[in-house]
């Protein structure tokens, strides 16, 4: 889930009094950290600890600006300031306007990430057949909620074996292809459709660093947690 950071970012975030400071995309309009009042972002990527999960994001934004109109969309940003000194902007998810209240030019806003389009029945597209492998199936639920897989996918060889009778939502469908695959679904920060199996941190991370990211060393030899 990291993201490409440049090298001031690397400096940045293991010096001491660096800021974070988030910056809001509204319909192309450009919406500054001297705009926001406070926000917040309700996430987890487990409904309840364990696999088979496709979980949404809210957003709790408030903000001063002309207007906002119905179901924009918010791209949030961050990025590092210390002193004089700032990071690039980095993408912090994608939402959508679900309510909005307006109070002498502060907006109050509920939005909330595309995950919310899974809440539909999975009808698959026409000229689509069954037995189709997981990956296909995925891909065709991602391009009904118009969203794009995430690139770092990583898919097993496992088939659906037909279109379940019913009432089958998108959201059950990636719960059923997470749950094959020991893991969980959630927008990234791009705003596209990520699985991340359970266990699928990389060997470097069972090293010990320090609260900055800087590694622990004994007698020159990182330290391994085990």
């Amino acid at each position: 889930m990291a993201q490409t950071t440049s090298e001031l970012w690397k400096e940045l975030i293991r010096e001491q009094n660096t800021q974070r400071e988030y910056a809001f995309d509204i319909n192309n309009v450009w919406c500054g950290p001297e705009a926001e009042a406070s926000h917040s972002v309700d996430y987890s990527l487990f409904e309840s600890f364990g696999i088979g999960n496709a979980m949404s994001a809210t957003l709790s934004l408030e903000l001063y600006a002309d207007e906002i109109p119905r179901g924009a969309v918010i791209k949030r940003y961050v990025r590092l300031v210390n002193g004089a000194r700032s990071s690039e902007w980095l993408p912090k998810g994608v939402f959508f306007v679900n309510r909005r209240i307006n109070e002498d030019g502060c907006w109050t806003l509920e939005a909330y990430d595309a995950m919310l389009k899974a809440d539909i029945t999975w009808t698959p597209r026409k000229g689509f057949a069954f037995p189709c492998t997981m990956e296909a199936a995925a891909r065709d639920i991602a391009a009904g909620m118009e969203v794009e897989l995430d690139e770092r996918n990583v898919y097993l060889p496992y088939t659906m074996s037909a279109y379940p009778e019913g009432e089958y939502m998108r959201r059950d469908a990636l719960r059923d292809i997470a749950a094959a695959h020991g893991g969980n679904w959630f927008m990234s920060d791009a705003g596209k459709l990520r699985l991340v199996p359970l266990l699928s941190f990389p060997a470097e991370g069972n090293y010990l660093v320090t609260e900055h990211g800087d590694a622990i060393l004994f007698g020159g030899v990182r330290i391994l947690a085990c």
